[in-house]
């Protein structure tokens, strides 16, 4: 309790010096790097197929992606299990069948997240029902990466 009081009163002191003369300390503070953190990307697609082979695209294209997020599990042929790390992805902005230097290079990354919306628009529509059931039509993907390799000076003002 006296440590409570004591600080009730330093702070009711530290006020009155305050208004007193009409100063305050400055609240700035130095912030201490602990270490460098990897950069993160995000992309979203939005997908309306037109067609039966553009729906089976989106749906392999979202597969594929789920699929590469994941570990594998590898059985190590007793009660212990080990995990394979996910795949890892190289992203590349292109333009013209050429890589777009006007937007930074993202380094070697692996996919963390996949988030697939089947109600983009709030509601729920679907394709005429087949053999596996009713499609929706418009589907939202989004992806979200991270790189495995620190950015310093030297990797930025080679693009990255």
């Amino acid at each position: 309790i006296r440590g409570i009081v004591e600080g009730i009163v330093g702070e009711g002191l530290k006020a009155a010096s305050q208004a007193s003369s009409s100063t305050m300390v400055n609240p700035h503070m130095e912030l201490m790097m602990t270490a460098p953190q990897f950069r993160n990307f995000a992309f979203s697609y939005t997908f309306a197929p037109r067609n039966q082979k553009e729906l089976d695209s989106t749906h392999r294209i979202i597969r594929t992606f789920k699929y590469h997020m994941l570990p594998q599990l590898r059985d190590q042929g007793g009660t212990e299990h080990l995990l394979d790390l996910p795949s890892q992805f190289e992203i590349r902005y292109m333009f013209k069948h050429k890589e777009n230097l006007y937007l930074p290079k993202i380094s070697r990354c692996f996919c963390d997240s996949v988030d697939v919306n089947y109600t983009p628009n709030d509601k729920f529509t679907t394709f005429k029902g087949d053999g596996e059931g009713a499609s929706p039509n418009i589907i939202k993907m989004d992806l979200k990466f991270q790189e495995l390799e620190i950015m310093t000076k030297d990797t930025i003002a080679l693009g990255y």
